[in-house]
């Protein structure tokens, strides 16, 4: 019978378990609550938790075919020591965790523990939007800005496990101060949280969030709805940098943002202009939105784990 395994993806609120077989279909799924504030070995039993009720919730002979687990974490992961190399503050004391080791001894399965925006990257490209591509950049736009990149089939992780940090392509040099310390991020000017300050911006007084803008804008508020397009013309110029760097096939966007309605169709028409694109830019048919949403994380773990294990082709 074909393999099973388990991704697990933590979150700031919440951790998503998924049952994926060798065939890309999900057999189940479970939430549990993420203690983020507690620290990492709150963290870590909440892991172990979603992954043993999801386990006891099939049958002996579906347990039996689980060959492996697959976690999807915020920050830089040592893949082959499956530890948290860097984390952001999101979850307290997450910096050095050794998730794989820990949860492998508690399971007694192997675990295999990846980069949240490469997981999802690689769920995408292997059972999602982009299924069938070459190479994929997977670029996730919501409070902040993440990336992943498959290249010639493989996920691209860098020398420090760094590779496909999208959201800190420099577009402005002498530009705002980013969250990570540079200035000038592709994050600083077109993630949600450089939406709602481009709109206070345009708008004194205006202290709403990203979801707000999109409202005004639908109501016909112009000034609101120029936000839009303005965010919508960076995050095509980080899509221009990407495709002169790697070239991919296919870019598949996902998050909050992208997924507003007509925000896409603003950044193909951005793309369209040569005056962002310089004729290096992707053209406008070749990106997409992404198709798994929340899910491609714990997919995106669990199908590294069948990897790992030998249940799927490379």
């Amino acid at each position: 019978m074909d393999a099973l395994a388990l991704g697990l993806d933590v979150g700031g609120t919440k951790v998503l378990a998924s049952l994926l077989d060798a065939r890309g279909g999900a057999v189940g799924e479970w939430r549990l609550p993420t203690p983020a504030r507690a620290g990492s070995a709150a963290v870590l039993a909440a892991l172990a938790a979603a992954a043993e009720a999801a386990l006891a919730d099939v049958a002996p002979a579906t347990r039996e075919r689980v060959v492996g687990v697959g976690v999807s974490a915020a920050g830089q992961i040592d893949v082959e020591a499956g530890v948290v190399a860097y984390a952001s503050p999101n979850i307290a004391g997450w910096t050095g965790t050794p998730v794989g080791p820990w949860l492998a001894e508690r399971l007694g399965l192997p675990v295999v523990v990846e980069n949240d925006a490469n997981a999802a990257a690689l769920a995408e490209h292997r059972l999602g939007a982009g299924r069938g591509s070459h190479s994929l950049a997977a670029v996730t736009v919501g409070t902040g800005i993440g990336g992943g990149l498959v290249l010639d089939g493989t996920l691209w992780r860098g020398g420090r496990w760094r590779g496909g940090e999208v959201g800190h392509i420099v577009i402005e040099a002498d530009g705002l101060r980013c969250n990570c310390g540079q200035t000038g991020c592709l994050e600083a000017y077109a993630s949600g949280t450089a939406m709602a300050r481009l709109a206070s911006e345009a708008v004194p007084g205006f202290e709403g969030t990203a979801r707000e803008v999109f409202a005004a804008a639908a109501s016909g508020d112009a000034a609101m709805a120029g936000v839009v397009r303005r965010s919508a013309r960076y995050l095509a110029q980080g899509l221009v940098s990407i495709a002169s760097l790697v070239d991919p096939d296919l870019f598949v966007l996902g998050g909050g943002v992208v997924s507003q309605p007509s925000y896409l169709g603003l950044v193909r028409q951005a793309l369209a202009d040569p005056a962002v694109s310089g004729g290096r830019g992707p053209a406008p048919d070749v990106v997409r939105l992404a198709a798994l949403g929340e899910r491609a994380g714990a997919l995106g773990a669990a199908w590294l784990a069948l990897e790992a294990a030998g249940g799927v082709g490379g």
